[in-house]
């Protein structure tokens, strides 16, 4: 069994696409941040990173669980998991951020992100949990209004005053 070394500094056996592969020590995956966009260059990946901060606050209301335990990079309590997960579907569904753009943000894998929407897309099954969804999305579609008015900046610097 060969192993070689790819463009990403992956180790692959170079046979079968299932083998386990390890890491270049010292390497990191870039998707383990859970405080914002460090090495995000772009506009579009400070948009991403923006929208998903507010729907994590968003879900934090939602679910009374504090910003810090939805942020929290180990697994948490059911309740804070699960406001995870609906900002998650949040930063997906209402402010159309792809799953590989929230994960930096998320500080999360792709696939984990993947799970959660799904979670939450069998979760609206439940009519009570249906409602409090429409609520929520309906705040970020608001808050997302105020911002693209400019009233967010004006209400911002009155608060400064």
């Amino acid at each position: 069994m060969s192993f070689a070394m790819s463009r990403d500094g992956m180790f692959s056996t170079g046979e079968r696409g299932d083998e386990p592969r390890e890491r270049r020590e010292g390497a990191t995956s870039g998707a383990r941040r859970s405080d914002g966009c460090e090495r995000c260059g772009d506009r579009r990946d400070r948009m991403a990173a923006a929208a998903c901060r507010l729907a994590q606050e968003i879900a934090g209301l939602g679910f009374d669980v504090p910003v810090s335990e939805i942020r929290r990079p180990s697994r948490a309590a059911s309740r804070s998991c699960d406001a995870r997960h609906v900002a998650m579907y949040l930063a997906h569904t209402t402010f159309q951020i792809s799953l590989t753009g929230m994960a930096l943000a998320f500080g999360r894998e792709r696939t984990s992100i993947a799970h959660a929407v799904r979670r939450i897309e069998d979760w609206r099954d439940d009519e009570a949990f249906d409602r409090m969804l429409e609520r929520l999305e309906g705040l970020a579609v608001a808050a997302c209004a105020v911002i693209d008015t400019g009233l967010g900046a004006d209400v911002a610097s009155e608060d400064r005053r």
